[in-house]
C-alpha cells in the first residue's frame, strides 16, 4: 500500500469512527433525555454529559488504535504498544518526543495530530450541543420545537409573531 493511500484510508477511517461515535452519542442522549424528563437540571445534565462523553471517549480510543495499527502495518513502529502510545500522545497533540518516527513516516505523525485536533474539537462541540439541548429541555419540559430555526418564546409573546 502506498503511503498516500494509507494516509487517505487512515483519515477516512478516523472520520468514519467519529461519525459512528456521534451517532451513538445522539442515540444515547435522546434515550437519556426521555428517561430523565421531570428530573432536576443537575441530574439531567449529569446523565446527558455522561451519555455524550463516554461514547466519544471510546470512539477516540478506537481512532488512536486505528492509527497505531496503520503505523505497525506500514513498519513505522515495531510493536503495537509503542504505536498505540505514540498515536495517543500525537492524537492529543502532546508530542512528548520520546518515540519518534523515521523521516519517511513523519507525515503520519503530523496527520495524526491534525486528525486528533479536528476530532477532539468536533467532540467538544458535540458535547456542548448535547448539554445545551438538555438544559434547554429542562427549562422547557414540553421539549424543543421540531424546527431548529424557530425560536421558542413564552406563550404570552407568541401572539406577536407574524409569519411571512
Amino acid at each position: 500500500m502506498s503511503r498516500l493511500a494509507a494516509i487517505l484510508l487512515a483519515v477516512t477511517a478516523t472520520v468514519a469512527l467519529q461519525v459512528l461515535a456521534q451517532a451513538t452519542v445522539l442515540a444515547s442522549v435522546r434515550f437519556i433525555d426521555r428517561r430523565t424528563r421531570g428530573s432536576t437540571e443537575l441530574w439531567r445534565t449529569f446523565w446527558i454529559s455522561l451519555g455524550a462523553v463516554v461514547p466519544l471517549f471510546f470512539g477516540h480510543f478506537a481512532q488512536v488504535g486505528l492509527w497505531a495499527g496503520f503505523l505497525v502495518l506500514l513498519g513505522a513502529l515495531q510493536t503495537y504498544e509503542d504505536a498505540f502510545y505514540f498515536s495517543l500522545v500525537t492524537f492529543a497533540t502532546l508530542g512528548y518526543g520520546d518515540i519518534v518516527l523515521a523521516p519517511g513516516y513523519r507525515i503520519f505523525g503530523a496527520l495524526a495530530a491534525t486528525c486528533g485536533s479536528l476530532m477532539l474539537g468536533w467532540s467538544t462541540a458535540l458535547i456542548f450541543a448535547a448539554i445545551s439541548r438538555g438544559r434547554d429541555r429542562t427549562a422547557d419540559p414540553q421539549g424543543a420545537e421540531s424546527d431548529p430555526d424557530q425560536i421558542r418564546l413564552p406563550k404570552s409573546d407568541r401572539s406577536k409573531i407574524t409569519r411571512l
